[in-house]
């Protein structure tokens, strides 16, 4: 049902197969309301999207027999992969709706759902004792559903408890042993529309750390670029949202680095269909209908780009490099970042030591040292690297790979971020292929420093070592500085 094409960090592209055809994941699932629409269904399939979800619960209310007769995908004209969520959104907004999973799973199989979501009990925003109840309830439903699933649909288990990251584990937990294919982050919808993407990161490493990690994973309401990267990093496959229509009623244009409204901008950041051929200007004039589909549109089209933007760092191996880049967007995306950063030792598990055809590092600051290829690589160089039987060591910055004459010496060359270079791998990945933006900061020359007094107090009792320091290069010169103060000859220029 689910194979996994490539691996970068947690990250993956895969093939979900269903019994309508197969989706290349990481994906976006529009939202679709066929009564409420701005945008034609046949519109999104033209614009490369093979899948879509819909509301269950408001089908049944809506359509009732025609849809069972019918089957969805004749009612909304979509041939393609239809997804549906099972009314749990209404409970969150409402309290309660008038089903029971029974009714709701019998339904979705009935009108031919691809991918079909139980019953649950969304967290949300709560205090700490209806969350419980929330994760409770969900985790009984998800019993009694075992016993009404099908074989031609794939079928979701919402994990629930929302902030109280211990409810997550347990929910994870206990559904990790249920026999679902498919499993989904429920909640986070509240947070992610206050940009905590640092709480959103939390939840989710926590429900993989549980969750089989053969099975794909669905985040429920994300829909904004810049939590996209983030999450996928962290193993998330599919996601969903209106917010493409959403942030339209409200004049509001996706970008890759938030929204904007569109009055306040004068150009189009983008050249997809709709801002190629129109201003600002053009959609502020325009009828107010015709404008929200516009924008609808371009949105459709940003959010298809930042998942695409993902998927090419995953088969680059660049995706930790990715996620540095937007993290500069603003300071929430920082802050996921941050988040992202202790969860490394997961993302490892899954992260190809080594792929094909590498691309070269380009270092921007102190995060760049938290991917776990720069981290496996300085602490190999620590642990792993034995000094030869020689007369000793010299210390050299970093200005390429020579050849030189070192006679009966061990030759190391040192360089922020990287740190300590042995000249018999130099010019092997990752030590040759990068370079860094200056001015350095000064948490990485302080890394640099702690790196080289490391290296020195642990080698000094048996070589000895020699260390060359440039006056006109900051962090060369602190080097210098703390060589001297361990005792160490330093050769200045």
């Amino acid at each position: 049902m689910f194979i996994i094409k490539d691996f970068e960090l947690a990250g993956r592209i895969g093939i979900l197969k269903t019994n309508r055809g197969i989706i290349e994941t990481p994906a976006f699932f529009p939202v679709i309301d066929p009564l409420k629409q701005d945008v034609g269904i046949k519109e999104i399939e033209e614009m490369g999207f093979n899948q879509i979800i819909t509301n269950a619960y408001l089908s049944y209310k809506r359509f009732g027999e025609k849809v069972i007769s019918e089957g969805i995908h004749e009612v909304l004209g979509f041939d393609k992969v239809i997804m549906t969520d099972s009314g749990a959104y209404q409970v969150l907004k409402y309290g309660s709706i008038d089903v029971n999973q029974e009714t709701v799973m019998n339904f979705e199989k009935a009108i031919g759902s691809d991918i079909a979501v139980i019953l649950d009990k969304p967290t949300g925003d709560t205090d700490l004792k209806e969350a419980e109840e929330s994760v409770e309830e969900t985790l009984k439903n998800a019993y009694d559903a075992v016993k009404l699933k099908d074989d031609k649909t794939i079928w979701v288990l919402p994990i629930q408890g929302g902030k109280y990251l211990n409810l997550v584990e347990k929910s994870a937990r206990e559904s990790s042993n249920l026999p679902f294919e498919m499993f989904a982050i429920g909640s986070p919808t509240v947070f992610l529309e206050k940009y905590g993407y640092n709480l959103i990161i939390d939840m989710i490493a926590t429900a993989k750390k549980y969750l089989p990690p053969e099975k794909p994973l669905h985040l429920f309401g994300g829909g904004h670029p810049l939590i996209f990267p983030f999450a996928i990093a962290m193993g998330v496959d599919t996601f969903d949202s209106a917010s493409y229509e959403l942030y339209a009623k409200d004049d509001r244009y996706i970008t890759d680095y938030g929204t904007e409204k569109l009055e306040d901008l004068e150009y189009f950041p983008c050249n997809c269909p709709v801002c190629s051929k129109y201003t600002p200007k053009d959609l502020m004039e325009m009828d107010v209908k015709e404008r929200r589909k516009l924008l609808s549109i371009h949105n459709l089209y940003a959010i298809k780009k930042s998942i695409n933007r993902t998927k090419q760092a995953i088969r680059e191996g660049r995706l930790w490099e990715f996620l540095v880049e937007i993290s500069r967007y603003r300071p929430e995306a920082q802050s996921a970042l941050r988040s992202l950063s202790k969860h490394i030792k997961y993302m490892d598990r899954f992260n190809p030591k080594y792929k094909g055809n590498p691309r070269g590092l380009k270092f921007y600051g102190i995060e760049n040292t938290w991917n776990p290829r720069i981290i496996n690589y300085k602490s190999w160089v620590l642990t792993k690297y034995e000094i030869k039987g020689k007369d000793g060591i010299i210390m050299k910055p970093y200005r390429g790979c020579k050849k030189e004459d070192i006679k009966n010496m061990n030759l190391i060359y040192y360089a922020p971020y990287l740190g300590l270079i042995p000249y018999e791998i130099c010019g092997l990945y990752p030590t040759a292929q990068f370079h860094y933006v200056n001015p350095i900061p000064k948490e990485v020359e302080n890394e640099l420093v702690n790196t080289i007094r490391a290296f020195i107090i642990k080698n000094r009792q048996n070589k000895i070592i020699k260390v060359f320091a440039d006056k006109n290069i900051l962090f060369s010169y602190s080097v210098g500085i703390e060589a001297e103060k361990l005792g160490v000859e330093v050769l200045w220029s």
